[in-house]
């Protein structure tokens, strides 16, 4: 049963919400203010609309925005199965087919998260993590040409007893013909590390012989958390890279999104203010040196809400 205290926040948090984020519908992406939270409605399977890990990208075969995110109603882990979803705007979005989602189903014990989608060659990537605590992880491809019919593959398995890490946020990208995969590697007696594996195709990825990623100037007191990669339109990189100041026992405690910047994916330069607060996970894609933040946040009676955030570049 739940305490009074979380009836009262679970009530007011809907109102408070709309309250606090401005509406995002009613106008095209470009002319929406800069600098405000607006708030996203996105429909989800288990009829809720709260979600996390959201990432997006537009894709130009079809002239539609492709979202995939996990369901997270009140923090119920067994809704955090990977979904996508399309928009036509980058505000509107909908299932593509009823019964679509989701994707794949919770493995025999513990959750999915972190889904991560991209498209190449005609392909489209779902990589998403399937956690098995204590004992493994694997990191699973659903691979489609229609994003309708999915097929499964595990690309890496991580036995968490050997080292006690844990693998977060893959984000997958292409630089030309090589594959990368960046992600955090999580362990909060040694900290958190950002690891990127290589190679020549998806299915090639070198995770074991991952190579560590450099970002300065991470704030004291602020460990790597959740990350994204995408172009700059101007040659470049920029990383979403949420940072988490631990709560008590190594619990997450307070989530910062900055921003970091790269020419070559390997020297990274940090914003050292955060461009969003209380901000889980984000992703996002620049358009005219705009850059389009759409991002996950724990609110009020721990519902899960998603937002867009548009700041100049």
């Amino acid at each position: 049963m739940f305490g009074i205290k979380t009836k009262i926040m679970r009530l007011l948090a809907g109102p408070v919400y709309r309250y606090q984020y401005a509406p995002a519908g009613g106008k095209p992406l470009e002319a929406l203010p800069l600098g405000r939270r607006l708030r996203l409605e996105i429909p989800t399977y288990d009829g809720f609309g709260q979600l996390v890990h959201p990432d997006i990208f537009f894709d130009r075969s079809i002239g539609k925005y492709v979202l995939s995110f996990t369901p997270y109603p009140f923090n119920d882990d067994s809704h955090e199965n990977p979904c996508i979803a399309l928009s036509d705007d980058g505000i509107h979005f909908y299932e593509e087919k009823e019964g679509l989602n989701p994707l794949a189903r919770p493995p025999e014990k513990d959750h999915n998260d972190d889904p991560d989608i991209s498209l190449h060659d005609g392909v489209y990537s779902l990589v998403y993590l399937e956690t098995v605590r204590p004992d493994y992880q694997n990191i699973v491809a659903l691979q489609s040409r229609d994003r309708l019919s999915w097929e499964r593959k595990v690309l890496y398995r991580q036995e968490l007893a050997d080292s006690g890490d844990i693998i977060l946020s893959p984000a997958v990208l292409w630089e030309g013909e090589t594959c990368r995969c960046f992600f955090v590697l999580g362990n909060y007696r040694r900290g958190h590390r950002i690891l990127a594996a290589s190679g020549t195709a998806l299915e090639g990825l070198d995770f074991a012989g991952a190579a560590p990623v450099v970002v300065p100037g991470i704030p004291e007191g602020l460990m790597p958390w959740h990350l994204d990669l995408f172009p700059d339109g101007e040659g470049g990189w920029v990383m979403l890279l949420c940072l988490v100041a631990p709560g008590k026992d190594g619990k997450g405690g307070r989530y910062y999104l900055h921003v970091a910047r790269s020419r070559d994916l390997t020297e990274w330069t940090l914003d050292p203010v955060p461009v969003i607060r209380n901000c889980y996970r984000s992703s996002g894609f620049v358009k005219d040196g705009v850059l389009y933040i759409y991002f996950s946040s724990n609110f009020w009676g721990d519902e899960w809400r998603t937002g867009l955030y548009k700041v100049t570049l």
